[in-house]
Parts: structure tokens; sequence; C-alpha cells
């Protein structure tokens, strides 16, 4: 794992474990966060039970390790001795630093200073480049995470990759404990490595701990939750219910996981991923509609506003940067002022999808809000302020279409993904709001291959509300009627005849005058005005020849 060691520095004894018996299967415990977790350097969210559920625990299986987290174990009391107990006694320990998770570096730095050896470090490509420097020297095993999802290929590689280095490992520290017991293992921990001679602290426990058990992938079925089971197999069951649209149910066992995830801690706050999963199904609870396909209203505005307050006491969606709290807020107040009308709730949202947006750089985020500023064109009294929001809105567009555009000219990892119907979706949207329908029309075919009945309904929705909202705009505000700017660089004492700015401001243009034709092209005069002088009146003639 790491270079080897100078013969001087392991001639020296140290205290070492016994070898484990024959019989006895190895164990591994994973350091990582659990659920969605933020890269906060890049701003990418990424699933971390998917590196677990497809990549480590396959990699584990292929070499008979049982391999587990602490949300994995059964919890009869607070879960920091779960952690701190099999840090130390766990056989091996795999240390995933992506996302560069506080907690994760944390346990790690408890490993390296508990054992001088099997201990493996993990992390997605992106991060490889921004380790920290004390870890730098170390090898860092690399994957590739897709945010959502892992793709088939990069499990494939990296399962193969790690169960090899797995294998290399057990092989070599049970012939070292067999053979030479009494030399220095090969040392993987900073602190071994540099304070040599360091003899490993000894530690007898005051109760047994009996690890998770193992079971075969063949084994591995959906369980129900009954008392005294994982943290993990309650969440998995809540996930299950919120995917199966059974939000009550789903709403329970959220409650139920923060609860057991603060057993011991009647001070702690609940975790982040819990209490965001927690208000986005509350929050769903209250949209399921009756046999006439309706929501009650009132039932839903207060749901709405329950989920909100989990964010509040939980997630500070106010000061966040957190791009799940932030999406998630902006949904909630999106929601509320579609049922509500105020428009304090469609503040929020902007103030919240904008954030989202700028921290995250994603197309989520981007173009809700973008719809967002549409919607508050449409409540300006002022028209400057209207034609400045509607304009805001398509400013970010363009900025979604080229996040967008990037992730398809990938075509590799545009296949990869499997948010495609959703990227194409935004784009064909951001095309619709900047008035580029060639554009759009020619990703319809697209969508209507890759996109889900629900998708597709969705996508239909959101074009007519965002048709609706531009006609409503331009019946509104008219920016047609509106002065051309002059290009960068003109001649500001330049004079366009073409416009009835001459003699009327923007705000008091007469509000009857025709647009323009499509023909019309604009004469611009050169006019030589002196400086600080004001002018009485302009005398102008122009006749036009015709061929």
């Amino acid at each position: 794992m790491n270079k080897a060691r100078t013969k001087s520095a392991s001639a020296a004894p140290v205290a070492t474990q016994p070898s484990p018996p024959p019989d006895r299967q190895l164990t591994c415990f994973v350091v990582t966060g659990f659920g969605n977790k933020t890269d906060y350097s890049t701003g990418r969210v990424l699933n971390l039970d998917k590196t677990y559920e497809q990549l480590v625990r396959p990699a584990c299986d292929k070499v008979n390790v049982n391999c587990f987290r602490a949300i994995d174990a059964n919890l009869t009391g607070s879960i920091d001795s779960i952690m701190y107990r099999w840090i130390y006694h766990a056989d091996i320990v795999i240390a995933d630093l992506s996302t560069l998770n506080a907690n994760v570096f944390y346990e790690l730095g408890v490993r390296h200073a508990q054992k001088p050896n099997t201990t493996v470090i993990i992390a997605e490509s992106v991060l490889i480049q921004r380790i920290p420097f004390d870890l730098s020297s170390f090898v860092v095993h690399k994957y590739e995470h897709g945010g959502d999802s892992i793709s088939a290929p990069e499990q494939e590689r990296f399962v193969a990759h790690l169960s090899e280095v797995l294998a290399k490992l057990i092989a070599i520290e049970q012939r070292r404990l067999q053979t030479t017991p009494q030399v220095l293992a090969e040392s993987d921990s900073p602190v071994f490595k540099h304070l040599t001679g360091m003899t490993p602290p000894s530690y007898t426990a005051q109760s047994y701990v009996e690890p998770p058990a193992y079971l075969a992938p063949a084994e591995r079925l959906p369980v129900g939750v009954a008392p005294g089971l994982s943290l993990a197999s309650i969440i998995d069951a809540a996930e299950a219910a919120k995917q199966g649209k059974r939000f009550g149910e789903a709403i329970k066992l959220f409650q139920q996981a923060i609860r057991q995830q603060a057993q011991g801690k009647p001070d702690s706050k609940p975790d982040l991923f819990l209490s965001q999963r927690l208000a986005l199904v509350t929050y769903k609870n209250g949209e399921q509609k009756n046999a006439q396909g309706e929501i009650d209203k009132p039932v839903a505005i207060a749901a709405l506003l329950e989920a909100e307050e989990i964010l509040a006491a939980n997630c500070e969606p106010k000061i966040s940067t957190c791009p799940e709290t932030l999406g998630l807020s902006g949904a909630i107040n999106k929601r509320l002022f579609e049922l509500s009308g105020d428009a304090t709730y469609l503040n929020r949202a902007i103030h919240a999808y904008e954030r989202g947006f700028y921290v995250k750089q994603d197309y989520y985020n981007g173009i809700n809000v973008a719809y967002m500023y549409n919607q508050r064109a449409l409540l300006q009294d002022q028209r400057f302020d209207a034609i400045v929001s509607f304009g805001h809105a398509n400013l970010i567009r363009r900025l979604v279409a080229d996040i967008c555009e990037q992730l398809i000219a990938d075509e590799a990892g545009f296949a990869r993904r499997g948010d495609q119907e959703w990227v194409l979706m935004s784009l064909a949207e951001a095309y619709q709001g900047l008035g580029q329908t060639d554009d759009g029309a020619r990703l319809e075919a697209k969508i209507d291959r890759v996109a889900s009945d629900f998708g597709k309904h969705t996508y239909g929705e959101q074009k007519a509300k965002l048709a609706h909202l531009i006609d409503q705009f331009r019946q509104k505000v008219r920016p047609e009627d509106l002065s051309p700017q002059p290009a960068v660089g003109a001649d500001p004492s330049a004079v366009d005849v073409s416009d009835a700015a001459a003699t009327h401001s923007p705000a008091t243009a007469p509000p009857n005058r025709a647009a323009p034709s499509a023909g019309r092209r604009p004469i611009t005069i050169d006019a030589d005005i002196s400086p600080g002088k004001q002018i009485r009146s302009i005398e102008l003639t122009c006749k036009i020849d015709y061929f």
C-alpha cells in the first residue's frame, strides 16, 4: 500500500495482536458518510450509500470479509460507542474521503493513531486533487461517482481493483503474523510511519460486541423494521416507503431513524440527511390527491409549513450553503407561493434556489430560479423592475443551457447519467425561455426517447406554464416598446430616430404605439452635440430614394 520501510525501522519489535483463528471471518469497518453529502469544493452532491452498496461491500464479498458501517450495527447505546469500538477492533478499515466529510477525517485519524496497518483510503476521482497535504503522500484508491449513482462499468472496474487490494493486504498480514510477528507490519499510518518503533495501544474491552451478521449477496432481501434493527435498515425501509409514495409511513420511519441516531445524546442535533428526507416526505404527504384527482389545499399548505419548520430547525436554510437544503427550501416555498399567491414565498424560493445554483452550478436550481424570476416579473409595479426580473431569468437560463450542453457534449459521461431526461428537459425549457424555438424543437425527439411518462407529463405542464408566463409578460409590459440600447463602444451622443425616445422616456412612451414592423431598421445620426449645453430642438430632414 505504501513504500516499503527500511530494514532498520522494520527490525524494531512491536506488540502485536495474535493471528485471528482460521475459522473467524475477518471484519471491515467502513468509515463514511451516509445518504447524500455535498462536496463544498465543487458543489456536487454524492449519494455515499451508493459507494458502499455498489463498490465497497461487493469488493469485501469477493474476499469473504464482513464489512459494515456504524449505522449497520444494532444500536443498544450511542452510535459513537459503536464507532470507536469498531475503529479499533476491525481487522480492516476502509475510509471514504469523498466530499471531505469532517467526521470521516476525524475517524480516520483515530484509526491511524491506533493501528499501524490494514487501513485503506478511497475517494471519488474529482476529490483526488483536493486531498489535504497530510495525506497527500499516501495511496488513495479513486473511483468515479455520477452523483446519484455509479455506472455499471465503473462498478465492475473498482470492485475488481478494491477486492484485489484487500486480498493482497489480508494475505500479507496473515503471513506476517504467522511467520514473523516480531517484525513491524508495512505501515499505512502516518503516525507509525514517522514515529518509528512506536508501540500500538492496547485495549481490553469491558463487554463483547458482535459484528452485524454477514449475509451473502443472494440472501440480502428487503427487511421490515422491528425493535433492535440497525439505523441503516430503518433508513432503507423509509426510502422504500418514499419510493412507493407511502409518505405517511416514510415520515414515521425517518422520525424513528432520527430518534435512533440521537440515542444516548438527548441534545443531539438530527443528522442533516435525515432531516432533509423528513422534510421532503412531510411536504409530499400533503400533496396526495383524492378520487377526483385534486389536492386538499389547506392540508397541502399545512404540510408545507411543517416541512419548512423541519428545515428551519435542523438545516438552517437561511444561512446554509448545502445545495440539497437550498433546493428543498426553494421547492417548498415555490409550492407555497403557487397555493397561496403570497409573494413572500416567491422571494424565499428565489433566495434559496439562486444560492443553491451559484453554489452547485446545477441545472435543477438554475432552471427553477429562472422560472421564479419570470413569476416575479409579473408582480412588479414598476415597468423597469419587471423587465429587470425578466432579463435576469434569461441570464440564468443562458448559464443553465451552457451547463446542460456541456453535460450532453461529454457523450460517454452523459450515457452513464441517470438523469438524462431531466438534463434534456431543462435544456429545452431554457431554449423556450430564451426564444430559441428551433433549438428546443430539435430536443423533442430525444426527450421522447429517454423520458418516463411522469417526466413527459411534468415537462408538458411546465412548457405550458412558461409559455403562459411569457405571454402575460409581453401583454403587460410590451418590451417591444423599449428603446434599443446603444451598442458597446457606440457614441452616446448618437441620436436614434427610429424610436420615440427622443421625446419620451421608456416609462412615459405612448402605450398604444404600434410595434415596429419586421423590416424596420433604425437610422442613426452622429450628432455633434456640445457638452454641457441643453438641446432646445432638433431639426431633421430625411429623404429616402429607391432604385
